[in-house]
């Protein structure tokens, strides 16, 4: 099959996808997605801070935007119900942006993101100010602007795998992932940024090249960005030690750059940390993430062994194909399980490439997950749970996306299999036939949910 199909998959298949969560997705209804918008909202005005007042963190925005939450959410008792009606698209429609009509407005946990996530958004969200529409209809146009970038993201970054094209490939369309994208999340960005990385780092590990000094930069560039995206994530710059001695001069240079690689994102990181100390404010009141941290570094093995139950955790990595909004509506066992059957024969296979992946090679990869897991499951101890408690209880499926391909460089089949026929022509096949499939169900189970 055309060595190019996957990237073109994920683009159109992707934007016909996605572009039908976007309105089959009520507005608001995706995780955070009303703090998202503030934020992308506040980004686009320029600001790179938050401010605090009354131990809230939060700043001043047009009063339209809250009110068109208003208008669309449903409050019942302790819970917020999201479902379309023509009455209340309408009713949103019609609330006008009148951008000096403004209201302190909260938005403690995306206050700490930087602006980086919110480029398309952000983006869009400034254009659009000038002609000033509707709140929902910028949310909406905020939206599509996400999809398109994360999926330029993910087609650059199957473009440049030289091997597990096709893995990639499902991996980027797993359901959730596209949901996310077709939201304000701030995940969208990180998920790509994450792909691009994996790509990039592969190819200069397993080219036939030494890497040049341009991808080098590129590299650096992206685990950067990624850094300022998601904090949690910077473990990922680990992946670099994928790299061989033999593709640089020395092992001397190899390890210089190795630690630039690794040592940037995390001072990039700790700087935008710090220069948030003021900001923070914890969401729950029984959080202490120094008295957390004291608890972590006087029971090291304790929590040694939380952090390998979560990573161990089978229904997290189900979960992630298929859960969404606010963790109730979630894609049938059936469809999540013969997913991650496809994902596990397309790496098996090798998508029809060569298996070049050795021991040391899938060691960094998996050493990589855990110190990245470990970072972002410690990210979460320390802000959302109650000191000393026995479990990490905060990490949701979603967030294992971002290092998922790690996992998936694991597999190791037969070379003479992997360059067969059935390989190069049937599992791309299978691959795209699942991922309609599992396209299909969620359009049904998100028309079930808020239509019908």
């Amino acid at each position: 099959m055309d060595d190019h199909l996957p990237q073109r998959f994920i683009f159109v298949f992707g934007l016909l996808f996605g572009g039908g969560l976007v309105f089959l997705s009520p507005p608001f209804s995706a995780p955070d997605e009303l703090a998202h918008f503030y934020r992308a909202y506040h980004c686009s005005q320029g600001k790179l801070y938050a401010c605090k007042r009354d131990g809230h963190t939060g700043d001043d925005l047009p009063s339209s935007l809250a009110e068109t939450y208003v208008a669309i959410a449903d409050q019942v008792g302790d819970k917020t119900r999201f479902e379309i009606s023509r009455a209340k698209i309408t009713k949103a429609l019609g609330i006008a942006l009148d951008p000096q009509r403004q209201q302190y407005v909260i938005f403690v946990n995306t206050a700490l993101y930087s602006p980086v996530p919110y480029l398309p958004q952000s983006a869009v969200i400034w254009a659009a100010r000038f002609w000033r529409p509707a709140p929902l209809m910028i949310l909406y146009l905020a939206r599509v602007a996400n999809l398109i970038v994360y999926l330029l993201l993910a087609a650059a970054a199957v473009r440049l795998m030289p091997i597990h094209k096709w893995t990639m490939a499902m991996v980027a369309l797993i359901p959730v992932s596209v949901y996310l994208a077709a939201s304000l999340s701030a995940d969208a960005v990180t998920l790509g940024l994450s792909m691009l990385i994996v790509a990039l780092t592969l190819k200069l590990a397993l080219g036939s090249d030494r890497p040049s000094r341009r991808s080098l930069l590129a590299l650096g560039l992206l685990l950067v960005l990624l850094a300022l995206s998601k904090q949690a994530y910077v473990g990922l710059a680990a992946l670099f030690l994928l790299v061989p001695s033999k593709k640089f001069s020395s092992p001397g240079r190899r390890w210089l750059i190795a630690a630039l690689m690794i040592g940037l994102p995390l001072a990039v990181d700790a700087a935008w940390t710090y220069s948030l100390r003021g900001l923070y404010v914890p969401i729950l009141p029984f959080v202490d993430p120094q008295a957390q941290l004291q608890w972590v570094l006087d029971h090291p093995w304790n929590y040694a062994v939380m952090v390998f139950t979560a990573i161990c955790q089978v229904d997290n990595y189900s979960y992630m194909i298929g859960l969404f909004g606010w963790l109730g509506l979630h894609l049938p066992h059936w469809i999540r399980e013969t997913y991650w059957a496809a994902l596990g024969l397309t790496a098996l296979l090798d998508g029809g490439q060569p298996l070049p992946l050795g021991l040391r090679a899938k060691a960094v990869a998996l050493g990589t997950y855990v110190f990245t897991f470990t970072v972002m499951a410690t990210f979460i101890y320390l802000s959302w749970e109650r000191v000393g408690l026995q479990n990490i209880e905060g990490i949701q499926s979603r967030y294992l996306l971002p290092i998922l391909p790690l996992l998936l460089l694991l597999p190791h089949g037969s070379a003479k299999l992997a360059s067969s026929w059935f390989s190069r022509a049937v599992v791309p096949v299978i691959a795209m036939l699942i991922t309609v499939l599992a396209a299909g169900c969620t359009w049904w189970q998100f028309v079930k949910t808020y239509f019908l």
